[in-house]
């Protein structure tokens, strides 16, 4: 009965929620019209007429109103859940994002503490390259700059070295990286060194030099006639070390901010659930009604 077919879609046409739960109230409905536009059959009334009749005089109204009003509590219920659940997720994402704001600070203040390493670092190559000349002697005049240079890091350098390239050709030859770049190497054996300062003071006894092990400990440049190395003291080396761990291996903002969007995106998909669900609701009360 194609009549009864559109009334009872005309009438759910509107109604969100589970097609399952929908579709079983629209049979309930439908058999229902059946029912009734049958027994006006057996009265002598023509399909038509009885379709007419049942439609306008259905008796199962009450039924229906009280099907969708179950229906109606059900997704009702349901709206609140998904509202309740995004604003979960919104106090969740303010948390979250106060606290990934804090921890981001946090690390770009530190960044900054550290960025002065790199300060110092092509300082310290500028200050002991200025000093150098063209030749490749060093006069005590220019040892005694080196000193002087030496004492203006007492925080930072354990040993400060100079090397003639030309006694180096080789070495350098494989280390080409190294020419006007300031760059963490394994250091050069000192018995190749032109001067070398440490303890606050010229070291006389190469050969008596223990050159640090630790791979980020020694810092290495060539310029002009000459290659300038430098350790790091000991106790400096864990500055050094996180000031390496900053440089390559830094979090980005999106390592920092991703749990708060996502706390965020989850909050604005239910957000946009819930006002669907609600304007539903509305239709439906309106259907009831």
């Amino acid at each position: 009965m194609k009549q009864i077919d559109k009334y009872v879609n005309s009438i759910y046409k509107d109604v969100a929620g589970d097609k399952q739960e929908i579709e079983d109230l629209k049979q309930e409905m439908r058999s229902h019209l059946v029912e009734a536009v049958e027994e006006l059959k057996v009265k002598g009334k023509t399909e038509e007429e009885a379709i007419h009749i049942a439609i306008e005089n259905f008796g199962g109204k009450n039924q229906i109103v009280k099907g969708l009003s179950e229906f109606f509590k059900v997704q009702k219920k349901f709206t609140n859940y998904v509202l309740s659940f995004a604003l979960i997720f919104f106090v969740f994402g303010m948390v979250t994002l106060v606290s990934s704001w804090l921890e981001a600070e946090h690390f770009y203040k530190k960044g900054e503490q550290f960025g002065t390493v790199e300060i110092e670092k092509n300082a310290i190559f500028n200050e002991v390259f200025d000093v150098l000349d063209t030749t490749n002697k060093i006069s005590n005049v220019e040892e005694v700059q080196l000193m002087d240079i030496f004492n203006k890091y007492p925080n930072q350098l354990n040993l400060l070295a100079v090397f003639p390239m030309e006694d180096l050709k080789g070495w350098l030859e494989k280390n080409e990286v190294l020419i006007g770049t300031p760059m963490t190497h394994f250091p050069i054996e000192y018995k190749y060194v032109a001067t070398v300062i440490g303890n606050n003071k010229i070291i006389e006894n190469k050969e008596q030099i223990m050159p640090s092990d630790y791979d980020l400990g020694t810092v290495i440049m060539a310029k002009g006639h000459w290659i300038v190395q430098y350790e790091y003291k000991t106790s400096y080396e864990n500055i050094i070390e996180e000031h390496h761990q900053l440089n390559y291996y830094a979090p980005n903002t999106w390592t920092f901010y991703q749990l708060p969007i996502l706390f965020f995106a989850l909050f604005i998909a239910l957000g946009i659930v819930w006002l669907f669900l609600k304007k539903q609701n509305k239709q439906l009360k309106t259907v009831m009604n």
